[in-house]
């Protein structure tokens, strides 16, 4: 193979390549626009079944702040697809403006040609031309240019009948892709209207709140009372099953085999972060850490965990294989759920009912219980995961990272 021939392959394949990840990126952002769309229209039904009750309020202008966050991830979405059109129209008028250039070159090359034919218009003239020859093989020859130049001439009519069906096609891709950007762009403009009355909505919001100071306060006051009794129920519970673990190891120590499966289910549990499963389906209204009251700024709340808000009633499911270690009746809080992973355990909270006992086994996405209902009618899951070292120590870590996106 000769060398231009390999880079002609080369760039082909090159050109190709970059095609189909574009058109791979093209669907993926495409996908990613529906989910998000999804996910506004979700907070937005969870706004408006609490419309007329205001009981929580600051959980609800978290709510409003999620549907803002969407709303922006949309618009930068909307934002990349755009982009991408405008480097394909660009592509597309390069490509055309070739296929042109090429077309013209075809024509020029054919006038020559049709020239050249007119020289030769008769037979006698071909004649002419093949008996003039000054040998048998010069003759021979002659007699090869004359069908050669008969067959490149009908090549030519052909490269001009492609290359104009080529540039149709690429005008009429032009034209659908021109189409394309004005959709977007008109449900950009959409989307931005509905961002900018978000953010107005919002701080109206903030500013009718700063009216009832004494409701966030005991509001406030309440959300600490219910998580320092969730901490010390899970603490209580998580050292029970420590001691009873130690107790049991120092009459029985563990056998290879016990250690092999702990150390299977820790990789387990590890080789999905990123690849949990959502325990329900809602929107996380209150992340992991510290995290800043919406309405006073100088106020934090620590939360080990992460908040979902979903509809009422929801049911909950366990997002890993696993034992149950503990049902844990939480006052003023329904129930929590503690199952064990390896050195792994996950927290569900705030349970109206429980689907499982303590020494259960459960499945991936099994459902283990049902929310609560909040007096604003939707419910509200709290949770967490925690990693036991083999000392009784406990760590909290970040569940974001860990559960599908």
């Amino acid at each position: 193979m000769n060398v231009s021939k390999f880079i002609w392959i080369l760039l082909l394949g090159f050109s190709v390549f970059t095609t189909y990840g574009q058109e791979k990126k093209s669907d993926r952002l495409k996908k990613d626009q529906q989910e998000l769309l999804k996910k506004i229209s979700f907070t937005e039904k969870l706004l408006q079944s609490t419309k007329e009750n205001q009981s929580n309020v600051t959980e609800n202008l978290n709510l409003l702040e999620r549907k803002i966050q969407y709303r922006q991830d949309l618009l930068n979405n909307l934002d990349i697809q755009l982009s991408q059109i405008d480097a394909q129209i660009a592509n597309l008028q390069i490509d055309i403006l070739k296929m042109e250039q090429q077309i013209i070159k075809h024509k020029e090359q054919y006038k020559l040609m049709i020239v050249q034919a007119y020289k030769m218009r008769n037979s006698h003239a071909t004649l002419m031309f093949i008996l003039s020859s000054e040998s048998f093989n010069q003759a021979n020859k002659r007699l090869e240019y004359i069908e050669q130049l008969k067959k490149y001439r009908q090549n030519q009519i052909l490269k001009i009948q492609s290359a104009k069906a080529e540039l149709e096609d690429l005008l009429e891709e032009l034209e659908a892709k021109r189409e394309q950007k004005k959709e977007l762009q008109n449900v950009k403009s959409k989307e931005q209207n509905r961002y900018v009355n978000d953010r107005e909505k919002q701080k109206q919001t903030i500013e009718e709140l700063k009216g009832k100071e004494q409701q966030l306060q005991d509001e406030l006051a309440q959300q600490k009372r219910q998580a320092r009794e969730l901490e010390n129920q899970i603490t209580a519970a998580l050292d029970e099953e420590f001691r009873k673990a130690q107790k049991e190891r120092n009459e029985n120590p563990l056998t290879a085999e016990e250690t092999k499966e702990i150390e299977l289910n820790n990789k387990g549990f590890e080789a999905n972060k990123g690849k949990l499963p959502k325990p329900v389906n809602g929107v996380i209204t209150r992340g992991y850490g510290k995290q800043q009251h919406p309405i006073y700024s100088t106020v934090f709340v620590d939360n080990p965990g992460i908040d979902y808000t979903t509809v009422k009633g929801s049911t909950v499911r366990a997002v890993y294989k696993g034992e149950v270690t503990a049902v844990i009746p939480i006052s003023g809080a329904g129930n929590a759920i503690i199952i064990k992973h390896g050195n792994y355990r996950t927290i569900y909270s705030n349970l109206q009912e429980t689907y499982v006992r303590k020494g259960d086994q459960v499945t991936p996405r099994q459902e283990i219980g049902a929310l609560l209902t909040t007096p604003d009618g939707k419910s509200i899951l709290h949770f967490e995961i925690r990693v036991v070292d083999g000392k009784g120590g406990v760590t909290t870590i970040n569940p974001t990272y860990w559960i599908v996106r």
